[in-house]
Formats: structure tokens, sequence, C-alpha cells
């Protein structure tokens, strides 16, 4: 019985981490000639409620981590690889408790994925923020903090629409 217990027990554990995981931003394969997608930061309300869950959006047709599971920070790291062209944002999931809420766009709203590469950009839900914005501090803070193989400044900001 303690066997199955401690098997459940790592089952849960790296379904966990698997579902979290996004690109190793700090491996530069990530970035590779032939790959398209997006890096960028994630601002979630203060004093947002997520009870240690993830928080994810859609863009582009992609389904991308925003929050890991288990964080509290305000702000994190994201990315993700993405078809080149215009990458709408169609929705932000979130829960809090037993409650689960996705809030929808009543406008259309999005980047432009370059066709060869990544872009970045920063993306906030703080009350008097625009959806998507070059926030060159908050950016560089992150891709430090984060270890990421690419240089700053030779990924360029997302176009928006």
């Amino acid at each position: 019985m303690k066997f199955v217990k401690k098997l459940s027990y790592l089952g849960v554990c790296l379904l966990l981490i698997g579902c979290a995981q996004s690109l190793s931003v700090s491996n530069k394969n990530t970035f590779a000639q032939n790959k398209s997608g997006v890096i960028g930061v994630f601002r979630q309300p203060v004093g947002f409620c997520s009870g240690g869950y993830q928080q994810q959006i859609i863009l582009g047709g992609e389904k991308i981590i925003v929050k890991p599971t288990w964080t509290s920070a305000q702000d994190n790291l994201f990315s993700a690889y993405i078809e080149p062209g215009q990458a709408e944002f169609v929705s932000y999931h979130y829960a809090c408790g037993m409650t689960s809420t996705t809030l929808t766009p009543n406008f259309s709203k999005g980047i432009v994925i370059p066709e060869n590469g990544f872009c970045k950009i920063t993306m906030s839900f703080l009350k008097g923020d625009s959806l998507f914005s070059k926030n060159d501090s908050l950016l560089q803070a992150h891709f430090i903090k984060e270890g990421v193989a690419i240089p700053f400044n030779d990924i360029p900001y997302c176009e928006t629409y």
C-alpha cells in the first residue's frame, strides 16, 4: 500500500511539473533560425487570487502558461512557439479556490509573430496598463533572472494590432 501511495504521489508531481513547463529559454537551440515564437513577461493584477494554480492565455491558437503552478510572483516570464503572422489574443484563464474564470476580450487584439525568430512583449492585466506594451526594464530583468540564451537586444519587440 505504501508503494502505491508513493507511486501515486510521484505521478501527480510529474503531471504538475509537466503541465507547468514552457520552452527552455536558457538553451540557445530554443531560438533556432527555423523557429518562430514569443517571449515575454505576463503581469497579473496585484492581490489577484490564483490559489497556486497556473494561469494560461490562448494566443495565436496556442495555449501558453503565463504563470506557473505554485508561484506567487506577480510578473512571470513566458515563452512559446507560435506560427508566423498575426497571433490573436483569445482568452485568459485563471482559477481561485473552486472557481475557474476565463476572460475573453470583446475586441480583436494581438501581436505579429516574425517569419523567422522570436519577438518579445510585456502583457499586463494591471489596472491602467495596456494589454501589450514594451517595458525594457521589466523584460531585461526577467531575461537576466531566467538566463535567456539570446541577448535582449537580439530579439525585436512584437508588433501589435
